[in-house]
């Protein structure tokens, strides 16, 4: 009996498609974001230009990139809003699923169904015949038979889909895992920072021997007597010496910019690589604006929230560099 309660309901109630919701992540497409940053300067006088705009006596290169900084915080800001708001809204950190909806039933259609149902039931008892024939029957022919039995008294079916969700479970139209990990793999390798790390200290070793020749040669300078002051080396001698020195200093920043340009020029290719995979796929699917990621929704999110941290880390980099090169180019012009 229950089995015909079962089939008569299902065949009876239509299910309404369940409308999943959206979860969007931040609508900005990152290759281009990072393809918009300022180019790495190629000079010493244009990091001097950059770090030193109208006269500035300290280093600052923040107005020069205010524009973009502007945009990384904002795209960050947002992503950090929608993640702070999917746990608030799933403090165990799974989304919630939507439930399927229950069929709702009239207390005469219910009536009538269990009538249909009862006198289905009996006669499939009584007549072993009828019993044989209806369970070789087809289920359309099944169906048919139903709808005969719910007609003559006087019920019909809705429109509507079957009351069954055949559709897969959300996100799992894509492999989302394989495009964070080709992203978050790579931005956590350390080869970059050694790179930069070693460039640095190559740098700053040739600064050293700078200091240590500009030493050396004021030694070589013949002392002169200041009566009771005592005395020292000839202090308008020790001046150029400091300006040749200077004029060193420079030309080792000038290589310092071009090689770090070429460098910072191959983290921006290496950024775009890593991020690609994952910046399709959400343009894909709208960044999520009518699409559900599923159980892969804190995942995404979070891997597109390094995806612009990254970016920002970049310039971030780029800026210190700029500032440290070109005080150089600033305390010669400025060497009194």
């Amino acid at each position: 009996m229950k089995h015909l309660t079962l089939l008569f309901s299902a065949w009876l109630i239509g299910l309404t498609t369940i409308a999943l919701q959206a979860q969007p992540v931040v609508n900005v497409d990152a290759v281009a974001l990072l393809g918009a940053l300022p180019a790495p300067p190629t000079s010493l006088t244009d990091a001097y230009q950059r770090a030193y705009p109208n006269g500035a006596t300290r280093a600052d290169v923040a107005p020069y990139y205010q524009k973009t900084t502007d945009e990384l915080v904002r795209v960050q800001q947002e992503a950090q809003s929608l993640l702070l708001q999917f746990y608030q809204q799933n403090p165990t950190g799974v989304p919630t699923m939507p439930q399927q909806p229950t069929n709702r039933v009239s207390a005469k259609d219910k009536s009538a169904m269990e009538a249909a149902t009862s006198e289905l039931a009996q006669k499939m008892l009584t007549d072993k015949a009828f019993a044989q024939k209806f369970a070789q029957m087809s289920e359309s022919e099944q169906h048919a038979y139903m709808a005969k039995m719910l007609a003559d008294k006087g019920l019909k079916p809705v429109n509507g889909t079957p009351n069954t969700n055949d559709k897969p479970m959300p996100g799992t139209d894509f492999d989302w895992m394989t495009p964070c990990n080709e992203f978050s793999q790579p931005v956590f390798a350390m080869n970059r920072w050694e790179k930069q790390a070693a460039l640095e200290q190559k740098y700053d070793a040739q600064h050293d021997a700078v200091n240590a020749w500009i030493e050396a040669e004021i030694k070589k300078l013949p002392m002169i007597s200041f009566g009771e002051y005592g005395h020292d080396h000839d202090p308008e001698k020790v001046q150029i010496l400091k300006k040749q020195g200077l004029d060193k200093h420079r030309q080792v920043a000038d290589a310092m910019i071009k090689e770090t340009s070429v460098m910072f020029s191959e983290f921006r290719q290496q950024a775009q690589t890593r991020s690609t995979p994952l910046n399709d796929a959400l343009k894909k699917v709208g960044y999520g604006a009518n699409y559900s990621f599923g159980l892969n929704y804190t995942l995404v999110l979070q891997t597109q929230t390094m995806m612009l941290s990254d970016i920002q880390t970049i310039l971030d980099n780029e800026m210190r560099f700029i500032e440290a090169v070109a005080k150089w180019e600033y305390d010669y012009r400025n060497f009194q």
